[in-house]
């Protein structure tokens, strides 16, 4: 994965979360934590430490370990 295609899983998971409903918040955030995730271990693989200290950030404000 390039590191344009892992910024881009960053910014569907803010998203994800930014435009959340009271409805469907729930589910929006098991999104942006999947997109999270498959974006650290991405950015991990690649070597890409800023992507990966983003995607951590990210999880750590949705209340995951990262």
């Amino acid at each position: 994965m390039e590191p344009a295609e892992i910024f881009e899983l960053i910014v569907k998971a803010d998203e994800r979360v930014k435009y959340a409903t009271p409805e469907n918040a729930d589910l929006r955030r098991r999104q942006a934590r999947e997109l999270l995730e498959r974006a650290r271990d991405a950015a991990r693989a690649l070597g890409h430490a800023e992507l990966l200290r983003q995607a951590e950030i990210r999880l750590a404000d949705l209340g995951e370990e990262a």
